[in-house]
């Protein structure tokens, strides 16, 4: 039985739902929740026609049994079905979202079923109708958002999306599910140790839309509770499981109230998402997002941990921004082999101008000077929101998840997550502690060896 720590959680949760910046109106994690769908479809002012978005994978409970013909059977009750299966591995490209929309257009109502990526397919098919979600991994934290990763152009962008109206979360589904997806669902969630650092870091350049204390740390102050429940989500038992579930639904709500994904997404995702980015050019399969992001955080932390330590010494180089014409050139030198068009490049191209332009009209290398001269006042905030590599490797052991990209479902070559690390500011529009330590000279190749060596001899010893 769950105790303190979920109804905390719950309540949580339940203070944001309906409020003026969430659109979010109900979610519902329990043994047998799937049960409820009937109802929540019923209570709809029209739900005549509906459309059912999934993929082709059998899911099964804890108890082995198939569910999705069931979920079938409930929503077909006096009502019209329109079903669309998306096949094989997929991804949120403009083919498949223009599939889903298709599936989804003469319905009065829609019902995903699926883990992250159809989450995000759906949100965007859904667009203004009911759209109600069962979730079938505690897989990302992207369920409970109004956002939705997309592929544009070969590049992952998170894009605008609707809220989902009901969030359904089965213990017994996720107990269920194949423990590698719940897993990266963990490591997903780790992200909360260095991505709301990203957030206030970029707030000292005044990027993205400001920084919420709050926000920031809807999910991060339960950081030492995720740590417990680690072993508990390898091992996939329920209890542990919902409450990974209610953490993934909370971090969602933090992002869609923010308006952005900063409060849970920082540089270990952008490194994920380079990572899908090359592997997809390259022809070969992605490994989960979460696992990515959960080993990632790892050099996160690390590099978070030696910047720092220049900082504290005095030793961190002043911030020298790049001409336009020598950034464009490092992105399209970055970019250039994934497609002979030069159309990812000219994408990540776009979203860097535009970062590198607000820099140089902010006078970054001013804001960094006097935001060293004050370093003393943002000493408590990063160190609330930061945790050390060590324990984030020792959740990640303990949860089962890979801690090097070589142990990942799909492993990465050393050359792309070299690639991956080096490149990652380049690609979007953000503020991280990447663009921090390049503009600073101290993200070299020979840095970011240094950090993949330092996490290596971690990840072994730990």
């Amino acid at each position: 039985m769950r105790t303190g720590l979920p109804m905390t959680l719950a309540s949580d949760i339940n203070l944001q739902l309906g409020t003026p910046t969430i659109g979010l109106t109900a979610v519902v994690i329990s043994s047998g929740a799937r049960t409820k769908l009937p109802s929540v479809l019923d209570a709809l002012p029209n739900s005549r026609h509906v459309a059912v978005l999934m993929d082709d994978r059998p899911y099964r409970t804890s108890n082995g049994d198939l569910f999705k013909s069931a979920l079938l059977d409930m929503i077909a009750n006096g009502r019209v079905v329109h079903t669309t299966v998306l096949t094989g591995d997929v991804h949120a490209d403009e083919t498949t979202v223009k599939t889903a929309r298709a599936g989804c257009a003469q319905a009065d109502a829609v019902v995903t079923i699926g883990s992250g990526t159809l989450c995000d397919i759906g949100k965007v098919a859904a667009g203004d109708k009911p759209h109600i979600v069962v979730q079938t991994a505690a897989s990302v934290n992207g369920f409970a958002d109004d956002q939705s990763v997309l592929l544009i152009n070969g590049v992952k962008r998170t894009m605008h999306s609707t809220w989902p109206h009901t969030l359904i979360v089965d213990e017994e589904i996720l107990a269920g599910a194949p423990p590698a997806l719940n897993r990266s669902g963990f490591g997903d969630m780790i992200s909360m140790f260095t991505a709301p650092a990203d957030w206030y870091l970029s707030s000292l350049f005044a990027m993205d839309r400001g920084f919420s204390a709050g926000l920031a740390t809807m999910t991060r102050r339960y950081g030492n509770d995720l740590l417990r429940i680690a072993s508990g989500v390898g091992l996939s038992v329920p209890a542990d499981l919902a409450t990974l579930a209610e953490f993934v639904t909370l971090s969602g709500l933090s992002m869609g109230a923010a308006g952005q994904t900063s409060p849970s997404s920082g540089m270990e995702h952008t490194i994920s998402h380079m990572l899908d980015m090359a592997h997809g050019a390259q022809n070969r399969p992605t490994a989960q997002h979460g696992e990515q992001v959960g080993v990632a955080t790892v050099l996160v932390s690390l590099l978070w941990r030696r910047t720092l330590e220049r900082i504290a010494s005095g030793t961190l180089p002043p911030l020298t921004l790049p001409s336009p014409d020598e950034a464009r050139s490092a992105v399209y030198s970055a970019f250039s082999w994934m497609d002979q068009a030069g159309v990812v490049a000219g994408e990540c191209w776009s979203d860097y101008a535009k970062k590198l332009q607000h820099l140089d009209s902010t006078d970054a290398p001013a804001r960094l000077h006097q935001a060293i001269q004050d370093w003393s006042s943002h000493t408590q905030a990063l160190n609330m929101l930061l945790e050390q590599p060590e324990q984030i490797l020792r959740a990640l052991k303990d949860a089962g998840a890979p801690v090097r990209f070589s142990e990942l479902s799909h492993p990465a070559t050393a050359d792309t997550v070299t690639w991956a690390l080096a490149n990652c500011h380049l690609m979007r529009n953000r503020f991280t502690i990447a663009d921090l330590a390049f503009l600073t000279g101290t993200w070299t190749f020979e840095d970011v060896v240094a950090v993949l060596d330092e996490a290596a001899q971690l990840s072994g010893g730990a």
